[in-house]
Order: C-alpha cells, then structure tokens, then sequence
C-alpha cells in the first residue's frame, strides 16, 4: 500500500527523515519496499492557475480558448480539450519548458511551444495522467479552491510516498491510521486519533434487516450494523487528492 507522508502526518508527528522512517518500520516488520516522490521533477514551471475565460476555439469545434490567470505573469491562453473546464477552477498550469509524463516513453519530457489548430497555446492545462500522479486524462486536474494562484504545484501537491508491503499477519497496518500508529510506537510520541461522531438509536436491527445464521458451529456469532441517512456523492476536493496520492 502507498502512504503519503502529509496523510500520515495528520495523525502523528514525524521527526525521522523519509530514509530512516523507511528503515525503522522495516526493522519493525512493517517492510518499505520504495520511497517515491511526487513533485520532484516539476520545478518551477508547474504552478496554480485560475481560469479567467473560456470561449471556443476558432478553428476546432471540440477545443477551447481558455485565459489562464497565474499569479504574477501576465494572463496565459491556453488550448484545451477537456470536458471539465469551467471558468473559476484553481489547476495545474504547466508553462513552456515544464517537466511533464510521457505516457509512451514512460518519462518525463519538456513541454516545447505548440500552434493547435492555427492557434498558440501559452502553455498547458494538465491532467493527473500529464502530471505522473493518476492514470485520468480525460479531463483536467481541478484544485481545490484556497489554493494561492501563482503558487509551486510541488509546494501544494509535493510529497513523499511509503510504498510498503504489508504481510497478511499485520491487517492492523493496512490503513493510514494503523501506519501512523506503528511510527508512534516506533517515535515515542503520541497519536492524534480522530474523533468520530455519531448518533446511535435503539432501534433493533432485526426490524429493519433479516440476518440469520445458518451453521452455528461454523459462525458463533454475526454483528452487523445499519447505516443510513448517507449520501452518494462526489468525495471533497482532500479527499480527492489524498486518494490520488495514495494510488
């Protein structure tokens, strides 16, 4: 399992380097098999952009002209064909001569200057596919929205990655919580487990569910628990990027 550093770290407070927290979980039986790193190729060439405009492209009927706002240069228009654009998205604006992911040859190339379609495009709106973060191109990677403009994307979406093989006597570690918990034993220091939150009634689950056992001696017992009042929804933006970042 991948576990990001800024994930874990909500939950414990790491004083070791990437390298020696690595080596003492993996003396505790908790093995590191790599450490990646998200954000150490982008330089200073990918930074947050908000979209200012989008109209269509003159020349393409499924492209558009978008006006990109980055901070401190002047306004960038960009070429996009995404789906998901719409004007007030914080995104990942990659000027010409940032490292990008190239899907064919597996690694990171220069963005060069492209006319498209007649038309110059100041750069690049990217994907997580464009970014080396996720497998989606099909649309642009949206920020969230108090993400400063003009800012290094590394400074917001940098971070260091724990690719750790968990073996099947250790399910404890196969959460961020249960990681986070391994490096406080480890550390010394204590946990900030979160607080959950909810309302219990007394109603009997048996009212509202049909559970029956079948083979007492195969299954001694059976707890299950009703859950309602949820909605199906898209997650939050941190949720989102977290869950990104953790594959």
């Amino acid at each position: 399992m991948k576990a990001p550093l800024s994930w874990l770290s909500e939950y414990v407070d790491i004083t070791l380097s990437p390298q020696e927290l690595a080596h003492e979980l993996t003396m505790a039986g908790i093995e590191v098999a790599a450490i990646n790193l998200i954000g150490d190729k982008w330089g200073n060439d990918l930074i947050v952009g908000d979209v200012k405009n989008i109209i269509p492209h003159p020349n393409a009927d499924r492209l558009k002209l978008a006006t990109v706002d980055i901070g401190s240069q002047s306004n960038k228009a960009v070429v996009c064909g995404a789906n998901n654009l719409e004007i007030g998205q914080k995104i990942a604006f990659a000027n010409v001569g940032a490292n990008l992911f190239d899907v064919k040859s597996g690694t990171h190339i220069q963005l060069k200057p492209a006319k498209i379609r007649g038309v110059v495009s100041e750069g690049m709106i990217c994907s997580e596919l464009e970014l080396g973060i996720g497998l989606n191109h099909e649309g642009i990677l949206v920020l969230s929205d108090d993400v400063p403009v003009g800012s290094r994307l590394k400074d917001y979406l940098g971070d260091v990655i724990l690719d750790i093989e968990v073996t099947p006597n250790r399910p404890d570690c196969l959460s961020m919580l249960g990681i986070a918990r391994e490096i406080a034993a480890i550390s010394g220091v204590k946990i900030d487990e979160p607080e959950i939150n909810y309302q219990q009634n007394d109603i009997e689950s048996k009212t509202m569910v049909d559970i029956k056992i079948h083979n007492a001696d195969l299954c001694k017992r059976y707890a299950a628990t009703l859950i309602d009042g949820i909605k199906v929804t898209s997650s939050p933006q941190w949720l989102t990027e977290a869950l990104l970042k953790a594959g």
